[in-house]
């Protein structure tokens, strides 16, 4: 953090302390509540001076406020939860007392009283335990749902990952559970979602995780957590970071009462169904278990809570389908123990290990009335095992090829809030989180190898083929290791005038960056046989990676830090007790202080710096945000708003511009230069004949480059209804992109036009692969029809070559070159209906449905620019054109029910149900390979013909051209003829599933009791196994129906059609968490 931020942010708190003598009210904090209200007496008119005392029941912490001369207060930094007592009293007034008041996180409770004259007390006691309100209040503007302690437990949930608890609000979306589960909000990027725990970010800083967050599962277990909020657009300036959804969640604290749980959950291949595509049963065995103890240290002063939660899932390893023989194994590794390695064994003897544990201690001190501290410490250590090169037909590796993958993750957070009068608040923030996200190889380090013409057993028909075995250090893992250390600083100050309460803050994120990530520094050799491994034969293929003169490997390293410095400023005014208007603005500023190096030559060549960051590229974000209490018999609330919200760029975005600057380059060696190399066991001395200089791969960022940027908005009423205690709402949502993320290629060669006006580059499109074409058994056939990329194979079928990668390329001395730009291009909007019943009388259901869609230009799917360069399916490569989004869900439909019963006294048995359907997966309809020359393949968006005699199209054969039609006419292809089916056009079927938790509570002892618990996933499957089925196509949600090649001389496309090209129907997904019911069982004890 710079000097000159530090000793403003030092300066900000001393004004923020010296405001003190002035008048000021409190508004709610990120990980606090508040509560507010309005003092009147009975003639209507505001009672001036009147204390506010206000005690949270089970701490005995208090807080204190008084009504200003308008009759208002605002007493916050209050503890989440409750129950809460306020008092009101004033002299010649009846002291008013309130009970049973809950607070949410970032939320605000309205406790207004009106004060009868003198004499006794009033006692206006009302019951929230039952009647919680999330809903309504002067707080409530934007988008989201809040979940209690109570509500979080009880979520039907077989994974007890936080993402199950956020995708019942219906504006969720959560896919690619494979993956670890991805979380999408109303169609954005899943990595555009921020996770708070206690008010820090914890999600996955630098975006290589799949899941979102910097552990392997949640970073928080269940049973820890306190509250958690869904918050799509929080319109306080205290809220940034994210364009996606803000998951806010705070973690339990101690009260004046010991108390706890422990808990005991498994679920293995006897509790799931078997694969529904195999009809197998696959082992698997899954357990956790945990702690949760919180009390007192010195009553009603200093308490403590203590979270351990320990996760281990075990599977047998991945299948190998190519079963090497076992003297040629025994050859293999008797090679490498004479060379000094342990390359392992076939198989490993060991299962796949996924583990994660997780401790949290925190504590909180009452300090006095006036100042409270809360510290946390938080420990998630994960590790899973990852078995590269393992399960090909024709390939398979050894034990010590493989390596697992680290999540390790400490973070410290301290927070003092602070009143110094009744009208004057502050809060101060600081935490430090440090990531390890790096691999351990499971064997000393050393060359990868493979050995080809192994012969052995291919396990899917037991042949016996020639195939491959490989060993040594993974060629990705061997120079590979991230480090991330996260510092984050906040001052808050909030002063009020009459109606106006003003909140005002700093706030400095800090993040330091070590990211290697280097393929073949060890070297990579391949060798044609066993003989030829043994002897020491000149190898078939070899690669190294090799520093550019003047470099070395290092510079490769990416080391770089980001700092965020922010300011914010608003104002909360209440002009009356029914209207409330936020509005405010905030200002980020970004710093980056290390450059990437400089490519030389490449400025000369392409115009623009490579070495260009984003620093001091801000933003200034305007918002207002409104509520409106309607003057009618039952409550009616109008709330909305509209602000400017900067989100987080993955930083392995920015860090591909340092690592891939020129400095290091993968050198392959010639035929020529391979007789030559003799094999090398050592990783640190290998070398390259001759004077290899290969064109460089580059990445620049855009000078004018700035985060996401969003523009969101919405608008909503709730009401209740006159019967069953109903809350109904409807809300509309807009979200225009103001400034997202696109990659663009610099290095194309155009070479003209394609037959539908798309650009043709310098390549040779081709459908890639071989197939049988019918009528066509020669190479002369095969050219005629297709020219000179087509040949016929000794198989019979027509084989086309990939199209040429260097001769795409502009600027011949630079190979691909990226370039990480901003689009002003894309939007979402919706409408959600929603009904709830909160819990009462034993039982309580929810119903939610929200109808939308999301644009976007770019699905930005992985954490390389060629990745999401690549996997956007597009008409022209660079096209800055909005389509359909990758999590675009059109529809989608939450409802649940809960219901109570007592058949044993005091045991009470609750039984949950939740439906949740919705839309399938966005897809594209692409060209088989590289249909304009580009280099890149299945991403070209397909072209359509008017019909069978379409000038712009040729056939091989008319079979083939009459079976493309009758598919086309059986799609939504048919109204796209003569052009082209926008990108994800199409979407898999409907996906419907519904989940089932079952609780017994036995009582044990006194007030210990035992919970035994069933979660059930997909429960109606388990009913029946067609149910519950989701079928889709899978990532990158491309649909291949024909392969193209160009003649140039009649400018038309020769089109190949048949179950070859044809790819990619939707098939049933048999990850474990969807298309199969599963069984959580477990048992907690209570205390």
């Amino acid at each position: 953090m710079h000097k000159s931020f530090t000793k403003l942010l030092t300066a900000a708190v001393a004004v923020v302390t010296l405001l003190a003598s002035t008048t000021v009210a409190l508004a709610q904090g990120i990980t606090t509540g508040a509560i507010v209200g309005t003092a009147l007496n009975s003639s209507g008119q505001p009672v001036s001076g009147a204390a506010v005392t206000i005690v949270h029941e089970p701490s005995g912490t208090r807080a204190t406020g008084v009504t200003r001369a308008n009759g208002q207060y605002n007493v916050s930094g209050l503890r989440v939860g409750g129950p809460y007592t306020v008092t009101i009293s004033a002299d010649t007034y009846q002291e008013t007392v309130r009970r049973e008041i809950y607070v949410e996180p970032g939320s605000s409770v309205d406790v207004s009283a009106k004060l009868a004259s003198s004499g006794i007390v009033q006692l206006e006691a009302f019951n929230v335990v039952s009647n919680r309100d999330t809903t309504f209040g002067a707080g409530k503007m934007g988008t989201g749902t809040a979940f209690s302690e109570t509500e979080v437990s009880n979520v039907t949930s077989v994974r007890r990952n936080i993402q199950d608890i956020a995708v019942l609000d219906s504006r969720m979306f959560l896919g690619s559970l494979d993956q670890g589960g991805q979380l999408s909000a109303q169609g954005q990027n899943f990595r555009f979602n921020s996770l708070l725990v206690d008010g820090v970010r914890s999600d996955d800083q630098f975006g290589l995780n799949s899941n979102g967050f910097s552990s392997l599962r949640g970073p928080v277990p269940i049973d820890a957590i306190q509250s958690l909020g869904v918050e799509l657009n929080p319109y306080s300036g205290r809220y940034s970071g994210f364009t996606g959804a803000l998951i806010n969640t705070t973690i339990i604290s101690g009260t004046n009462q010991f108390s706890g749980k422990i808990y005991y959950e498994v679920s293995s291949e006897n509790l799931r169904a078997k694969n529904p595509l195999t009809g197998v049963k696959e082992s698997f065995d899954e357990k956790s278990y945990g702690i949760v103890f919180s009390g007192p240290i010195l009553r009603n002063r200093l308490f403590f809570s203590y979270v351990y939660d320990n996760f281990k899932r075990t599977t047998v390893p991945p299948q190998a389908n190519f079963i090497p023989g076992s003297a040629g194994l025994q050859q293999i590794t008797d090679r490498a123990k004479a060379l000094g390695y342990d390359a392992g064994t076939f198989g490993g003897g060991a299962d796949n290990v996924s583990t994660q544990e997780t401790h949290i201690g925190k504590l909180d001190w009452n300090i006095s009335d006036k100042h409270r501290l809360a510290l946390t410490y938080r420990r998630n250590y994960g590790v899973e095992s990852i078995f590269p090169n393992y399960t090909s037909a024709t390939t398979t590796s050894l034990s010590g090829h493989w390596y697992t993958q680290n999540r390790n993750t400490d973070s410290y957070v301290a927070q003092l809030n602070s009143q110094w009068s009744s009208d004057f608040r502050t809060e101060l923030t600081g935490s430090y989180t440090k990531y390890d996200g790096s691999p351990q190889n499971s064997a000393a380090a050393f060359p990868m190898v493979t050995v080809n013409g192994v012969s052995g057993t291919r396990a899917s028909d037991n042949a016996t083929i020639a195939g491959s075995v490989v060993l040594g250090t993974e060629n990705s893992r061997q120079l590979n290791k991230l480090n991330t250390e996260e510092k984050q600083f906040k001052a808050i100050g909030e002063w009020s005038r009459g109606d106006h309460t003003f909140t005002f803050g700093l706030e400095d994120v800090a993040t330091d960056y070590v990211n290697a990530f280097v393929q073949n520094t060890n070297g990579v050799y391949s060798f044609a046989s066993i003989n030829d491994w043994i002897a020491g034969t000149p190898p078939s293929s070899f690669q190294l990676a090799k520093p550019y003169a003047g470099a070395t490997i290092e510079n490769a390293i990416a080391r770089w830090g980001y700092d965020n410095y922010a300011a914010f400023l608003e104002d909360t005014w209440r002009p009356n007790n029914k209207l409330t208007l936020l509005y405010g603005v905030r200002f980020d500023y970004p710093y980056i202080g290390e450059a990437p190096p400089v490519a030389a030559g490449f400025q000369n060549a392409f115009g623009i710096a490579n070495n260009t960051t984003n620093s001091g590229n801000y933003t200034v974000a305007p918002r207002v945000g409104f509520s409106y209490e309607l003057d009618t018999q039952r409550k009616t609330q109008i709330r909305g708003g509209v602000g400017l919200f900067q989100g987080k760029n993955p930083a392995v975005w920015l860090s591909n511009a340092y690592s891939n600057a020129g400095s290091v380059y993968n050198y392959t060696a010639s035929t020529a230069e391979r007789a030559s190399i003799v094999f090398n066991p050592d990783p640190n001395t290998q070398t390259v004949p001759g004077s290899a200089n290969p064109a460089p791969n580059i990445n620049v960022t855009d000078k004018d480059f700035v985060q996401p940027r969003l523009w969101k908005s919405n608008i909503a009423i709730d009401h209740e209804l006159p019967f069953g205690g109903i809350t109904a709402t409807v809300e509309y949502y807009f979200n225009k992109v103001d400034r997202s993320v696109n990659t663009v290629y610099l290095n194309y060669l155009e070479a003209g036009t394609l037959p539908d006006g798309r650009i043709r580059y310098a390549g040779a499109p081709t459908p890639t692969g071989s197939f049988p074409i019918s009528g066509i058994t020669t190479t002369a056939q095969a050219q005629a029809a297709f020219g000179s990329v087509a040949s016929v194979n000794s198989s019979g079928q027509v084989s086309f070559a990939s199209s040429s990668l260097g001769g795409r390329r502009r600027v011949s001395t630079f190979a691909d070159v990226f370039y990480l730009t901003n689009t002003d291009k894309g939007q979402a909007w919706g409408t959600t209906f929603s009904l709830a019943r909160p819990m009462k009388n034993k039982w309580g259901w929810s119903l939610s449905y929200t109808h939308g869609n999301a644009t976007e230009v770019s699905p930005i799917t992985s954490s390389t620019a060629s990745s999401n360069y690549q996997n956007r399916a597009v008409f022209n490569p660079n096209e800055d054109i909005a389509s359909t989004s990758n999590t675009s869900i059109k529809d989608r439909i939450v409802a649940s029910i809960t219901r109570q019963f007592e058949f044993i006294k005091k045991a009470p048995t609750t039984v949950s149900l939740v439906y949740q359907g919705r839309t399938g997966h966005p897809y594209s309809w692409v060209f088989r390979g590289d249909a304009n020359g580009d280099g890149y393949t299945f991403n070209d968006l397909l072209y359509v013909p008017t019909g069978p005699n379409d000038p712009k199209v040729t056939w091989g054969s008319t079979s083939e051209r009459d079976a493309f039609f009758a598919f086309v006419e059986s799609t939504s292809l048919a109204k796209y003829k003569g052009g082209h089916a926008p990108r994800n056009s199409e979407t898999s079927p409907w996906l419907q599933t519904v989940d089932l938790k079952f609780t017994q509570v036995l009582p044990l002892y006194k007030k210990v009791r035992a919970e035994l618990y069933l979660n059930v996933l997909n429960f109606a499957n388990l009913l029946n196994d067609k149910w519950g089925i989701q079928e889709e196509v899978p990532f990158s949600y491309r649909r291949a129906v024909a392969g193209a090649t160009y003649n140039a001389a009649t400018n038309s496309w020769a089109y190949t059609f048949n179950n070859t090209t044809l790819n990619t129907v939707p098939t049933t997904v048999d990850d474990t968490p969807v298309s199969r019911w599963q069984v959580l069982a477990g048992m907690r004890i209570k205390f």
